[in-house]
């Protein structure tokens, strides 16, 4: 091989490598720890991972922690957003109606999977069988719920116990 031809080469590698490292680095699926925007394994490094913005707007004190309290005020509000008709019971429709939470997109399959989740909670929390979920349904669901993420059962849950079970 000739010096140009040599040289040629190596630029050739270098821009590959370069360009390789760059969308390695990039914000989307697959960055932070595991599958897209931090949802994925771990604590996930990622400042800006769905997860700390849901566990931010429960942790309504700003303390670090989750409390019982803050969780039924949360359900409240949340069913409130969701109750459409204002009747008091939420239907399959309104339910599903609402996404709470980050709107970033990244993961359309994980969204659609998230979704399907949701769906399948609707029959469990109502209890009675009548095809409505009322409001203390509803928050006997998120309590459940706080208990399960309570792993040491100290009556607060930290951003671990959070991680550890997707809400």
């Amino acid at each position: 091989m000739t010096r140009k031809t040599l040289a040629f080469v190596a630029a050739i590698a270098a821009a590959t490598l370069l360009a390789t490292a760059t969308v390695d680095a990039q914000p989307g699926p697959g960055w932070g720890m595991g599958q897209g925007q931090g949802m994925g394994r771990g604590m996930g490094l990622n400042p800006n991972a769905p997860w700390r913005e849901r566990f931010a707007a429960i942790d309504t004190n700003g303390d670090g922690v989750i409390t019982k309290d803050e969780v039924a005020t949360q359900a409240e509000m949340v069913f409130a957003a969701m109750d459409a008709d204002s009747s008091g019971a939420l239907t399959k429709e309104e339910y599903m109606g609402v996404r709470m939470g980050a709107q970033r997109g990244y993961n359309p399959a994980r969204v659609d999977a998230m979704q399907k989740q949701k769906a399948a909670r609707f029959a469990p929390m109502d209890r009675n069988g009548d095809g409505t979920v009322t409001l203390a349904e509803f928050a006997a669901d998120h309590q459940a719920m706080f208990t399960a993420m309570d792993r040491d059962g100290d009556g607060r849950v930290t951003p671990a116990e959070f991680r550890g079970r997707h809400w």
